[in-house]
C-alpha cells in the first residue's frame, strides 16, 4: 500500500515538473511568435519605405496631397460620423 502511494506521489511530482516545463516552453514560444510578427512588420515597413522612395518624383505639394489622400482613405469613422 505504501509503495503504491509512493509511486503515485512520484508520478504526481513528475507530472508537475512536466507541466512546469511545458508552461515555460509555451511562454517562450509566444515570445518568439511576437518577435517574428514584429520582425515581419518591420521588414514590411522597410519595403514600403523603399517603394515610396523609389516611386515619388513629384513636388512636395503633390506629395503632401497624396499623403493626405491616403490618410483620408484609410480613416475609420467613429460613431455616426
Amino acid at each position: 500500500m505504501f509503495s503504491t502511494i509512493k509511486k503515485l506521489l512520484s508520478q504526481a511530482r513528475s507530472f508537475a515538473a512536466y507541466s512546469d516545463r511545458l508552461n515555460k516552453i509555451e511562454s517562450k514560444l509566444e515570445r518568439f511568435e511576437k518577435l517574428a510578427d514584429e520582425n515581419e512588420s518591420l521588414w514590411q515597413y522597410l519595403d514600403e519605405q523603399k517603394e515610396m522612395d523609389n516611386l515619388w518624383t513629384g513636388t512636395s505639394e503633390e506629395f503632401e496631397s497624396e499623403v493626405s489622400d491616403m490618410m483620408v482613405r484609410q480613416m475609420k469613422t467613429q460613431g455616426d460620423a
